[in-house]
C-alpha cells in the first residue's frame, strides 16, 4: 500500500474543518440575514392623509400569498415647533403585495404613531424598506430600499368638522356593542385593533374577543373610527379577523341604539363652502373697492389733480359710496332683451373671478382650499368670464353690444392660451399643481431646500433667464386678459358705447366692472405666487415658519405686498400706454407672444433634460438675479433723470 504524506492528511484535515465550520456558520444565520434583491423605485403619493392608500413602486416584486410585506421606515419625522425625531425600524407589517407594487393603508393608528397624539403636520425624510419575510424556516428573507424620500402625513382639513363628529359617533357605536378599539396600535392588515370586549356585551354575545380585528361594518371597510357609524337598530354584520384564520362574519345586535346626529358628509362640505364664500367676499369686495380708490389717487397723480378727497379721509371711502350710490340705481332690462341671460350674465362674470379666490394662497395655512390641482382650477374658472362677456353682449338684443362681447371673448379666449402655456412651464419644473408646492419649490435647490428659506434668486423669476422672460409674458397676458389697458378694447370710443355693458345699469353693470377690478388683485396674487415666492420669508424655512405665528402673519403680509406693488403697475400702465387697435392686439397675440410662450415651454424642458447640478442652477439664479436688479436700478436711474431734466415740482406724498 502506499501510505499518503503526513503533509496531505493534515491539508485534508483543515479542509474539512474549515468547510464544516463555514456550513455551520452558514446554517445558523440563514434565514436570519435580509439579502438586498429587490428593485424598488419610489412612494406614492408624498401628501398622505387619513384613509388613503400608501403604494411602494417597484419592479418583478414577490407576489405570492405566502409571502408578507412588512414596509419599514427609517429616518427622520420632522414636527413643527418640535426637535427632529429619528426614527429606525418602523414597522408597517401585513402589507399587500402585488408584482408592481406594496399597499398598505393609512389608518388613525399610523397617523397616530406618526403625527403624535395632537395629529400635527409631520414630514417625513429617510428611506423606506419593503421587506419579504422567508415561505419556510429555512428560507431568506430578501428586501428592496428607496432612498431620500420626503412624506407628508397630515390630518384631515377641509372635512374635518365632519370627521369628527362621525368619529365620535364610531365611538359611541363601539361603546355600545361594547368593544374598546386600540387606535394607537396599526392593525397588520388594516382596520381597527380590538383592545377589551365588556362581558355580556352584544360584541361578547357574537363572540367577539380581544385582539380581533375589526375589518368591515355592515361592508364599509374600516379604516378608522369614522366607518363605525350604524345606521340605527336590528343587526350589524361585523367582519373580524383573529390570528391566521380567514375573516369571519358576526352579527351584533343594536337593538336599543340611539345613533348620534351626525352631520352628512354634503351638509358639512356646503357649510364649509358657506364659511369660506363668505370669507372670500368679505376680503373680496373691499379689496375689489380698494382698488378702485388706489387707481382714482394714482391717475390724479399721474394728471396733476387731486383726485377723490370727500367721502372719508383722503376719499377712502368713495368705493363705499359708490356701491351704495348703484344699488339704490333702478335696474332697467330693455323689453328686446333675452331677460334669463341678461340677467344671468354679470354673475357668470363675477363667479369666474372670484372663484378664484378660494386657492389663493395668502399663507402657509390661510387658504379656503389647497387643491392638488389648483392652478389648473384656475385656468378654468376664470374661463367663465369670456361665457359671460358674449352672454352680456349677445343677450342685451344691441348690435354695439353684440360687438363688444365678441371682442372681448375673442381678447380673453386668445390670451389665455399663451398665459396658460407660462403657468404648465412653472407647472413642469415644479411637478405639481398645487398652490403651495408651486410657493415651496422656490424655497431653495436639492438639499439646501432645508436650511434656506425664499430668498428672492430662489424665485422663479430668477431661476434661469427663460422664467425672468416668462413673468413679463405672462403679466403682459393677464392685462389683456382681463381687459386692462391698453387692452381694453371691448369699450368701443369709436362707436361711443360701453361694449357689452351698455345697456345695463345699477348694480348689474357695477358688477361687470367689480370684476374687472377683483381680476387686477387676482392675476396680481397668481403672480407673486408663480414668480414671486408668495408668502416665503426670506432667510426663513418653512418649517420655522409653520412653527411661528408671527412668521405665518409676516408671510401673509409679504404675498399682499408683493401682489399691491403689481397692481401698482397694472394702475401705472393704465395711465401711461395708449390704447392699441383690435388688429394690433390679435398681431401681438397670435404673431408674438403664442409663439414665444411655446418656445419657451420648450426650452423649459430642455433645461429639465440637460439634469444640471445645483450649483451650476444657483449660479444662473444669481445671474438672473443681478440682472434684473440692474435693470430695476437703471430703470429708476432713468426716472430720476427725466423728473430733473423736466424742472417741474414733483409731489410725491400721497396724502393732501
Amino acid at each position: 500500500m502506499c501510505e499518503r504524506p503526513p503533509g496531505a492528511t493534515r491539508a485534508a484535515l483543515l479542509f474539512a474543518l474549515i468547510t464544516t465550520l463555514a456550513l455551520v456558520l452558514l446554517a445558523g444565520c440563514r434565514g436570519n440575514d435580509s439579502v438586498d434583491l429587490l428593485h424598488v423605485i419610489d412612494v406614492a403619493p408624498h401628501d398622505v392623509e387619513v384613509g388613503d392608500t400608501v403604494e411602494v413602486l417597484g419592479t418583478n416584486l414577490p407576489s405570492s400569498d405566502v409571502n408578507t410585506a412588512t414596509v419599514i421606515f427609517e429616518g427622520t419625522l420632522h414636527r413643527p415647533g418640535e426637535e427632529p425625531i429619528a426614527i429606525e425600524g418602523w414597522e408597517v407589517p401585513g402589507a399587500e403585495a402585488m408584482p408592481d407594487k406594496v399597499t398598505f393603508p393609512f389608518t388613525e393608528a399610523l397617523q397616530t404613531k406618526f403625527c403624535g397624539a395632537e395629529a400635527v403636520h409631520t414630514t417625513f425624510r429617510g428611506d423606506i424598506v419593503v421587506r419579504f419575510d422567508p415561505s419556510a424556516e429555512d428560507g431568506q428573507s430578501v428586501h428592496g430600499r428607496v432612498v431620500n424620500i420626503t412624506m407628508d402625513f397630515r390630518p384631515p382639513s377641509t372635512r374635518r368638522v365632519v370627521i369628527q363628529a362621525r368619529s365620535d359617533a364610531g365611538k359611541q357605536a363601539l361603546a355600545f356593542m361594547g368593544i374598546t378599539a386600540d387606535v394607537a396600535t396599526p392593525a397588520p392588515a388594516g382596520g381597527l385593533r380590538i383592545d377589551k370586549v365588556r362581558g355580556q356585551s352584544p360584541a361578547d354575545r357574537a363572540g367577539i374577543i380581544a385582539d380581533d380585528v375589526l375589518l368591515a361594518f355592515d361592508g364599509v371597510t374600516v379604516s378608522s373610527l369614522a366607518d363605525v357609524v350604524p345606521h340605527g337598530g336590528g343587526l350589524a354584520d361585523v367582519t373580524i379577523k383573529r390570528g391566521n384564520h380567514p375573516p369571519q362574519v358576526r352579527q351584533v345586535s343594536l337593538a336599543g341604539y340611539q345613533p348620534a346626529a351626525i352631520p352628512a358628509d354634503i351638509m358639512g362640505a356646503l357649510l364649509i363652502l358657506g364659511i369660506a364664500a363668505f370669507c372670500i367676499l368679505i376680503f373680496m369686495a373691499p379689496t375689489a373697492g380698494i382698488i378702485t380708490w388706489v387707481e382714482r389717487r394714482v391717475s390724479a397723480r399721474f394728471q396733476s389733480r387731486v383726485g377723490p378727497n370727500r367721502a372719508g379721509p383722503q376719499g377712502f371711502l368713495v368705493w363705499l359710496a359708490d356701491g351704495i350710490k348703484s344699488i339704490h340705481k333702478e335696474d332697467i332690462i330693455p323689453t328686446e332683451s333675452d331677460e334669463p341671460l341678461f340677467r344671468l350674465a354679470p354673475y357668470l362674470v363675477f363667479i369666474g373671478v372670484s372663484a378664484t379666490f378660494v386657492v389663493m394662497p395668502f399663507g402657509q395655512y390661510l387658504i379656503a382650499a389647497d387643491l392638488d390641482i389648483g392652478i389648473l382650477f384656475v385656468i378654468a374658472v376664470t374661463s367663465l368670464v369670456a361665457i359671460g362677456l358674449m352672454t352680456g353682449g349677445w343677450a342685451s338684443n344691441n348690435k354695439w353690444s353684440l360687438l363688444g362681447g365678441v371682442r372681448a371673448a375673442a381678447q380673453v379666449i386668445s390670451y389665455e392660451i399663451p398665459a396658460a402655456v407660462s403657468i404648465v412651464c412653472i407647472v413642469m419644473m415644479t411637478g405639481s399643481l398645487r398652490m403651495q408646492d408651486i410657493i415651496m419649490a422656490q424655497g431653495g435647490m436639492g438639499d439646501m431646500f432645508l436650511t434656506q428659506g425664499g430668498w428672492p434668486w430662489y424665485w422663479y423669476v430668477f431661476k434661469n433667464p427663460i422664467t425672468f422672460a416668462l413673468f413679463f409674458l405672462f403679466f403682459t397676458t393677464s392685462l389683456a386678459e382681463g381687459n386692462r389697458a391698453p387692452f381694453d378694447l371691448p369699450e368701443a370710443e369709436s362707436e361711443l358705447v360701453a361694449g357689452y355693458s351698455t345697456e345695463y345699469s345699477g348694480m348689474r353693470y357695477l358688477f361687470f366692472f367689480f370684476a374687472e377690478w377683483a381680476n387686477v388683485f387676482v392675476f396680481c396674487g397668481i403672480a407673486s405666487a408663480l414668480f414671486l415666492g408668495g408668502w416665503q420669508v426670506p432667510g426663513v424655512t418653512p418649517a420655522a415658519q409653520e412653527a411661528s405665528l408671527a412668521l405665518q402673519l409676516l408671510g401673509t403680509f409679504l404675498f399682499l405686498l408683493k401682489s399691491w406693488v403689481l397692481i401698482f403697475v397694472v394702475i401705472w400702465i393704465r395711465w401711461t400706454l395708449p390704447r392699441v387697435r383690435i388688429d394690433q392686439l390679435m398681431n401681438l397675440c397670435w404673431k408674438w407672444f403664442v409663439p414665444l410662450a411655446f418656445t419657451a415651454f420648450l426650452s423649459i424642458a430642455g433645461l429639465m433634460l440637460l439634469q444640471l447640478p445645483a450649483a451650476a442652477n444657483l449660479v444662473i439664479s444669481l445671474v438672473t438675479f443681478g440682472t434684473g436688479l440692474f435693470m430695476l436700478v437703471y430703470f429708476v436711474g432713468r426716472v430720476r433723470f427725466n423728473v430733473k431734466s423736466n424742472k417741474r415740482p414733483i409731489h410725491l406724498n400721497p396724502f393732501v
